[in-house]
């Protein structure tokens, strides 16, 4: 159903077209030149936009991964300059407002690789996306041919559409012939390890990674985009992986006679970063003529996917643009090919398909009606859904599905999305007028209001726009808001409102203010001629503030004053001005006279800053004001305790990872009391930093991030008491109203690690998992609830209970699918396939010595049983389960020891680790480094013995191992009784004195006793 009445789809179109021709939207570049601000972008990616000419499907043939195969959604699907020229014949952009067309990369594309993991593991994994070069100056052709790419430019011109070509001059494709015959121009990994700057300096996914820095690199990435400038008279630049390239580059790249200088070619780069001021010295110090606005994005993201969002948080991106010296200059996004469609954001936060529909029609409209250049990502015209990346979907789930022409009758963005457009090339306000905020939630209503003016530009071109955003689920009248409505300050001269896209709407001024309702999950934008409402006309009469300071902080500083009590004080506004530069109003909408506080951002580090606050009375006037000084720097720091209660998490260990640096950091926090961590650091004041909180537990759900669908967390340092405190898996949904406590035993025994799961509630967020004594906490709705345990060797449990409920526990019996009962006895192992008896002791003394290893497997579990002698030592049984994995043990985060492995070991990606008589441990290896804790509650183990004798026994399911199954290539199996960190061996099995022997050898007993493992037992 239409929220809103609109006229046929027949006779809108024709409308709209007639609209757009009379405001000479659509004349050739050449004719009459628009600047970047007046365009309107559609992003399409050749490949899976439209196959205009199935000659070139498998492109230049070279194997099999050239072939198109649309059921794989990693491979060519057949897209080509064809298909896109014939689109723009037919009107499709023109009729939907669209200026500008990026394209995807066109170069040649390196072969197909191996997609190694994932749903489509073992398929080709083709550079159909472009972002994989093997040729600069060649035309890939599964796209087409030159001449076809030229011919594509040219009849976008003739349409009056710009051509933007995607480029990449960070990294070449996997295998690039270029890292054959120029080696020395990518950097190594031993350059990433030397490095002070890894952002610039280490490959992104194992692409080659430019050496930029050698003159040779620059010369020839800048011929590369001279060529495709000159050769195919493309209009603009879209610039990939930005942040990736050294700064000393870009400064010389966009000079004046450089190969992307912007007097010769516009180009917007894609800085993948939330921070407005980072975002900003690409443009202000780098010369870039646009960047993608990632801060703006996030936003979209986070508080328009939802009611529970919050628009103070879009307001606060707004509020910073100061940090830009031309915010309009800004190419905004609501989506792109990198991150999950909106669409899919809001379903997974729980809207219905229609919702998410309207949800994308109000996130795109705020990005037209706002600062900057629109860009709209394919299939955004049907509200196309996607998950993320196809590497992690299977097809029809990712990010990249093929265009479906089909669907374009099931919705009306389109019509919608040329109504927008429209709308910005009829009010020029909307791209180049201030944008100055009238009406923010203020922790209230979720409606946000901004008026677009623009001085000096006559008619209906230079009308004011005022836009309202309500992201609410429910309709908003206006006027019940606090005051009547929105304070409209001026900003029109008459009461006679037009919505400028032509929907149906009860908006009025009365009393100065704005008053009328707008629908739920919807945007109104309203235009009418000027009025006399312009800041500062000076009421001298008007007393000063008292008492003004500033304290800087990073990009940003905290006015404080006392406010004021004379009834002439309506409130007040700020000035800011940055040595050697302007001034430049930063609050429209004046602050409430009881307010002595004000956060002014989006400054510009290390510059000193004079502030000047002003009161204002009722009819908008100013005093002349009163100033102060401040200097915003990085440096300026606050220590911030973020505490989260996380005891559904079990023992965690729970972390915080913050987002807002453009990659994720990670730092480790303290469990204060059990379930409750705590951590505290240095960040800059004043700077809004996102985060979650992360479970690094191996039965952490939902890959150890909080709920899924959830957006970032927010907190702006220095506010609050320098102080955080959350619930973990709560930081969008409320915390639920009851607690079931419990445990969940095994056979009598305390199970450490097990799953609780609410089953009639929602399971990813209503989850527990058990302290080491099995005891658990979970949040869920008060009222009835189902809870299922589970646990590795055991037959899952359910308990019916009504929350709250205390001693909700749970007895789960054992699997008797196992082949060996896991009980420490090994009189069951009769013929077990690995049976190694190893008796002589080694160098630390007979009681620590290991004795025995046996192994088994079936189609569920690896089977493993062990005997030894320890006294103050532990014993490690390491695992070569796949091709891959570390070489050595010494810089290992968990049980750092003087291990190496070689010859046929391939590597180790597991180990089981035990000290005296504890519980055995099981890590798995993620990289030379990191080790991660299997879950206890995922495998079977017992022991059995008194001290130094040992004997322990495991079932571990193939899954406990990250594996779908028994490797095919077997396991290979090797260990030892190992000192503390950094020591080596005593005792290892197999050596020469096991029977079977191995090769394996201690050496250097005088020092480390180093354990050098090169012939493993071998599990078929």
């Amino acid at each position: 159903m239409k929220r809103f009445h609109m006229v046929g789809r027949a006779g809108a179109l024709a409308a709209l077209t007639l609209s757009l021709s009379a405001c000479s939207l659509f004349k050739a570049p050449n004719a009459t030149p628009r600047t970047w601000q007046d365009e309107v972008i559609y992003f399409a990616m050749t490949d899976r936009f439209a196959n205009g000419n199935p000659a070139n499907d498998n492109g230049p043939g070279r194997d099999a991964g050239d072939r198109t195969d649309r059921t794989n959604p990693l491979a060519w699907h057949g897209g080509d300059f064809a298909g896109l020229k014939a689109k723009i014949d037919e009107g499709y952009f023109k009729k939907m407002g669209f200026t500008a067309i990026w394209v995807s990369p066109v170069v040649l594309q390196v072969p197909a690789i191996n997609t190694g993991s994932g749903p489509s593991q073992g398929k080709p994994f083709a550079g159909y996306h472009g972002y994989w070069a093997e040729d600069f100056q060649k035309v890939d052709p599964h796209f087409g041919t030159l001449d076809e790419y030229k011919a594509l430019i040219d009849t976008a011109h003739r349409n009056g559409i710009k051509v933007i070509q995607d480029i990449v001059v960070n990294h070449a494709g996997y295998g690039a012939t270029l890292t054959k015959t120029n080696p020395d121009w990518f950097h190594t990994q031993a350059d990433c390890d030397a490095s002070s700057n890894k952002t610039t300096d280490c490959d992104l996914a194992g692409l080659p990674d430019f050496k930029q820095e050698l003159p040779a690199v620059t010369a020839y990435l800048n011929d590369f985009v001279t060529y495709w400038r000159g050769a195919t008279g493309i209009d603009g630049l879209r610039i990939d992986t930005m942040k990736h390239v050294p700064d000393a580059y870009w400064t010389q790249f966009f000079k004046a006679g450089g190969a992307g200088d912007p007097a010769k070619i516009w180009s917007v780069g894609e800085v993948f970063d939330g921070n407005p001021a980072y975002l900003a010295r690409f443009m202000n110090e780098l010369g870039a003529p646009s960047v993608f606005d990632f801060a703006l994005y996030f936003a979209f993201k986070d508080q328009m996917s939802s009611a529970g969002g919050n628009l103070d948080r879009v307001a606060d991106v707004f509020a910073q643009d100061g940090v830009y010296r031309d915010p309009t200059r800004l190419t905004t996004f609501v989506d792109n090919h990198d991150v999950r469609r909106f669409v899919t954001e809001v379903t997974e936060r729980g809207g219905s398909a229609a919702q998410a529909a309207e949800r994308l029609d109000l996130a795109l409209s705020t990005m037209y009606f706002s600062r900057g250049t629109p860009s709209v990502w394919q299939g955004t015209e049907y509200a196309q859904a996607g998950k993320g990346d196809p590497y992690d979907y299977p097809l029809g789930q990712g990010n990249r599905e093929d265009m479906d022409f089909t669907r374009l009758g099931s919705s009306t963005l389109d019509e919608r999305l040329g109504a927008l457009a429209a709308a910005r090339a009829k009010y020029r306000a909307l791209t180049r007028g201030a944008q100055q905020e009238l009406w923010r939630p203020n922790g209230g209503a979720p409606v946000l209001a901004y008026r677009r003016v623009l001085s000096g530009v006559q008619g209906v071109a230079g009308q004011p726009v005022v836009f309202v955003v309500n992201n609410g689920d429910t309709e908003l009248d206006l006027g019940s808001l606090s005051g009547g409505g929105i304070p409209l300050l001026g900003t029109f001269s008459g009461t006679a409102l037009t919505e400028v896209t032509g929907r149906t709407m009860t908006l009025s001024v009365s009393g100065g203010k704005l008053v009328g309702r707008v629908p739920a999950r919807s945007v109104l934008a309203v235009t009418a001629p000027s009025g006399s409402g312009a800041a500062g006309t000076v009421n001298p009469a008007l007393p000063e503030v008292a008492g003004l300071t500033a304290k800087a902080g990073d990009s940003a500083a905290q006015l404080t004053w006392t406010p004021g009590t004379d009834a002439k004080v309506a409130g007040y506004r700020v000035y800011v001005t940055p040595a050697g530069g302007t001034e430049r109003l930063v609050n429209f909408a004046p602050i409430p006279a009881t307010q002595g506080s004000f956060l002014v951002r989006g400054l510009t580090n290390d510059v000193n800053t004079t502030f000047r606050v002003v009161t204002v009375d009722s009819a908008g006037a100013e005093s002349r004001g009163v100033t102060v000084t401040g200097t915003a720097s990085s440096k300026n720091t606050a220590k911030v305790t973020f505490t989260v209660d996380a005891r559904t998490q079990g023992n965690g260990p729970i972390e915080l990872r913050r987002f807002d640096t453009g990659s994720q950091i990670e730092y480790p926090m303290t469990q204060d009391t059990p379930g409750v961590w705590k951590t505290s650091i240095d960040l800059p004041l004043f700077r809004e930093v996102k985060f979650k909180f992360g479970n690094d537990s191996a039965s952490a759900k939902n890959g150890g991030y909080e709920a899924p669908g959830q957006g970032d967390r927010a907190y702006v340092v220095g506010t609050n008491g320098n102080a955080y405190s959350g619930t973990y898996d709560f930081s969008e949904q409320p915390v639920p109203a009851a607690t079931i406590t419990g445990r969940v035993t095994g056979g009598g025994q305390n199970l450490g690690g097990a799953l609780v799961e609410a089953t009639s509630a929602t399971p990813s967020l209503n989850y527990a998992i058990t302290f080491p004594d099995g005891t658990y906490t979970l949040r869920v709705p008060a009222g009835a609830q189902t809870l299922k345990a589970s646990a590795g060797g055991y037959v899952d449990g359910t308990l019916n209970v009504t929350a709250p409920a205390q001693d909700a526990n749970i007895d789960l019996a054992r699997d008797l699918r196992t082949k060996y009962t896991i009980d420490g006895d090994l009189s069951d192992w009769t013929a077990p396939p690995v049976s190694v008896q190893s008796p002589a002791e080694g160098t630390f003394g007979a009681n620590n010595n290991w004795l025995s290893l046996r192994a088994d497997s079936d189609a569920q579990y690896l089977y493993l049983a062990y005997t030894y002698r320890v006294d103050g030592n532990s014993a490690i049984l390491y695992l070569d389960t796949a091709p891959g994995g570390a070489k050595q043990a010494d810089q290992f985060d968990a049980w750092k020891r003087a291990a190496t492995f070689g010859g046929q070991v391939d590597g180790v990606n597991a180990f089981i680790a035990r000290y005296g008589t504890e519980k055995a441990q099981l890590r798995l290896v993620q990289s030379d480094t990191a080790t991660t804790e299997g879950s206890a509650a995922d495998y079977l183990q017992a022991s059995s013995g008194t001290a130094p004798e040992q004997t322990v026994e495991l079932a571990i399911p193939w899954t406990a191992l990250g594996l779908s199954g028994k490797p095919a290539a077997g396991i290979g199996l090797m260990g030892g009784i190992f000192g503390g960190d950094g020591y080596g061996a005593g005792d290892i099995i197999p050596d020469d004195k096991s029977t079977p022997a191995g090769a394996n050898t201690i050496t250097d007993c005088y020092g480390s006793c180093r354990a050098t493992f090169t012939e493993p037992l071998k599990l078929p």
